[in-house]
């Protein structure tokens, strides 16, 4: 839309458009500007665009020209980032703001152009805006919108006189706002560009404060960029060219088929990687833990075109897993040596005195002098013997000794049956006799992830009976323990189980094994605890 003054009559005051160039002169100028902005590099935009005001308002006759755009801290204020004066001095105002220009900038964001052959064709609501221009010393104007679309502002492109009035004939404003669109998508070009580059510099300066390299993989070329950070990380030289093939040299041998993997699941079927791996640093031969996580990216056909992500060295993070792994290994050691030593000193030393006290008692119960003595005797020997039973159970459950004598299968039965005979639980077991061979460290964790899931269901599950069950599957052993109790949220477990199931998660970890629960409030509960077999000598 177009705000155009009421026409008026030429006068010896007003400059003709008609000495100006030729309607073919101009549309090749505007032909060659088009063909100047055509990719042209954001840093080269404002040069250019100086020099295309130059060129146009030498063509017409125009005495000067302002683009201005739209402040970002003061959105309702035009700022004038280029011109071009034709008389020495031309200044032009610091800005346009709705205290000089109230109507022209109402004009602006309605997306209309202004244009007046003198100040007189302005409307009456114009007044602060004529005041303003004569201040100024314009004569008369043409102020074109700049906009990218519907929604995106951009700015406005004024041209003035100021030595006489001109026309401004329907063509030549058309010619104009097509001068305008060139300007404005160079500038909304080099926005986006700006833009990129400050996101950018913005996530490679994370980047670099989390000690982290950036990289994409083309899947066309085959070849990585890389940040600096990046290329350092994987000791690759700054001009170096990074092949595929150059990176997996880097990475361990022995790591290459777990990174070959997830980069073919990626561009296979879209999946994230996030990857542990090991790499070879050049020179030394010195070996880094890496992590990569990256994100595919593909083409409408589904053909995968790149892969971006992050790298960060995890070698500290990796050995202080390491350490801590170590340490907990030791500790848990420690325990069950401690268990062992209680467990024999309450067996062989505690068990065989409470023996020797029954036995006296048993005798003092025969020479008692009457049968009130007798009874008594008798009551005090019976509780001997159910003492002794406690601690040999204690005992056992410190220390299965079954475990290392009769093998995994006949523990578990044998804790089973202890447990049935003590009325804690009606258990139903389904044990397979085994031909795969488990270390003793890792028979231990199944059956202390067994004890520990029957006292989760005798304390927890508000039931009395449960399934327990021993199978071979792929390639190692699993133990599973179910009841159809009360269940929980095994995200937030309350806090005696929760530190029965941080047990139970630590020792299957130690052993290379894994451990599920699968379990919801009134759904009952199944631990699956995993363990690897020894592979075969």
């Amino acid at each position: 839309m177009v705000y155009r003054g009421s026409v008026a009559k030429p006068d010896e005051t007003r400059r003709s458009a008609e000495h100006g160039p030729s309607r073919l002169e101009f549309e090749t100028l505007i032909s060659d500007l088009s063909s100047r902005f055509i990719n042209l590099p954001g840093d080269e935009v404002d040069g250019a665009i100086k020099d295309g005001l130059r060129r146009v308002c030498a063509s017409l006759g125009i005495d000067y020209a302002v683009l201005w755009q739209w402040s970002a801290s003061a959105p309702a204020v035009l700022l004038p980032t280029h011109a071009y004066p034709e008389q020495e001095g031309q200044q032009a105002p610091e800005n346009l703001s709705v205290e000089q220009f109230p109507w022209c900038l109402q004009q602006m964001v309605d997306g209309r152009s202004v244009v007046f052959s003198s100040l007189g064709e302005l409307p009456p609501e114009a007044a602060v805006d004529r005041a303003s221009c004569r201040r100024h010393g314009v004569k008369s104007n043409l102020t074109v919108p700049l906009s990218v679309g519907a929604a995106s502002r951009v700015g406005v492109l004024g041209f003035n006189t100021t030595r006489a009035e001109r026309d401004w004939p329907g063509s030549q404003v058309q010619r104009l706002q097509l001068v305008a669109q060139v300007f404005t998508n160079a500038l909304a070009r080099k926005r986006a560009d700006e833009a990129l580059r400050e996101s950018e510099e913005r996530l490679a300066l994370a980047a670099d404060s989390a000690e982290a390299g950036l990289w994409t993989l083309d899947y066309g070329t085959g070849v990585f960029w890389a940040t600096d950070r990046a290329r350092a990380l994987f000791g690759f030289s700054p001009d170096e060219v990074i092949t595929l093939e150059r990176f997996q040299a880097s990475v361990h041998p022995e790591d290459w088929g777990l990174v070959r993997e997830a980069m073919a699941r990626s561009a296979r079927a879209g999946e994230p990687i996030d990857v542990d791996y090991r790499i070879i640093l050049p020179g030394d031969g010195r070996v880094t833990w890496m992590t990569s996580r990256g994100r595919p990216r593909h083409k409408p056909t589904g053909e995968p075109e790149s892969l971006t992500g992050v790298s960060i060295d995890v070698s500290a993070r990796i050995d202080a897993q390491e350490a801590l792994r170590d340490l907990s290994q030791r500790l848990i050691g420690a325990h069950e040596a401690e268990r062992a030593l209680l467990a024999r000193e309450l067996h062989d030393d505690v068990s065989q005195r409470l023996a020797v006290l029954a036995i006296d008692v048993g005798r003092a119960e025969l020479a008692a002098p009457d049968a009130v003595q007798a009874e008594a005797m008798q009551e005090v020997r019976a509780g001997l013997v159910r003492l002794s039973e406690d601690i040999h159970s204690l005992a056992y459950q410190l220390h299965p000794s079954v475990l290392e004598e009769l093998g995994l299968v006949e523990a578990l039965r044998a804790e089973c049956e202890r447990r049935g005979r003590q009325g804690q639980l009606d258990l139903s077991v389904d044990l397979e006799s085994l031909t795969a061979v488990i270390g003793k460290d890792a028979a231990l964790c199944l059956f202390r992830v067994a004890q520990e899931a029957l006292n989760n269901v005798a304390r927890h599950a508000r039931v009395h009976t449960a399934t327990v069950t021993l199978r071979q599957m792929d390639g190692g052993l699993l133990l599973a323990v179910s009841d159809d109790g009360t269940g929980f949220d095994p995200v937030s477990p309350d806090k005696g189980m929760h530190l029965g199931l941080a047990s139970m998660r630590e020792r299957v970890r130690l052993v290379h094994g894994t451990l599920d629960i699968e379990s919801a409030p009134g759904r009952g509960t199944t631990i699956l605890a995993w363990v690897p077999a020894e592979e075969a000598s």
